[in-house]
């Protein structure tokens, strides 16, 4: 975006072509430095929320998650997901219709392979996959 507002407003005000090379150099590290600060802050925030639970365990079944850990313990019914994402190192499960909640499931948790193609079997049952 900051890219375009340059090359608009240097067409509209007819600048030389060492201005447009400064201001589109200049727009675009500081539009990458505000984007980089504004994630870093975002994560900084959620990992103060979840931050005090400590370790979390979860188990899954046909029925939901149970997660249990040091400070807290809650079970999930997958209805209140809707579908999932798999990537290389977790299943990301996306809330539904009652709920706008995300839950992230490392693969890294697993004690063997097999258990990860048996939550992916579980997951596969009760929600879709994207």
């Amino acid at each position: 975006m900051a890219a375009a507002a340059v090359v608009v407003f240097a067409a509209l005000r007819d600048a030389a072509l060492p201005v447009w090379i400064i201001s589109l150099v200049l727009s675009v590290g500081i539009a990458s430095w505000g984007t980089v600060r504004g994630l870093r802050t975002m994560a900084r925030r959620i990992f103060s929320i979840v931050e005090p639970y400590g370790q979390c365990r979860m188990v899954a079944d046909d029925r939901g998650a149970v997660s249990t850990g040091e400070r807290v313990s809650f079970t999930t019914d997958w209805t209140v997901f809707r579908e999932y994402l798999e990537t290389p190192g977790l299943f990301v499960l996306l809330g539904g219709e009652r709920a706008a909640g995300v839950a992230v499931l490392p693969k890294r948790g697993a004690q063997d392979p097999a258990d990860v193609d048996r939550l992916r079997a579980i997951l596969d049952r009760n929600l879709k996959r994207l």
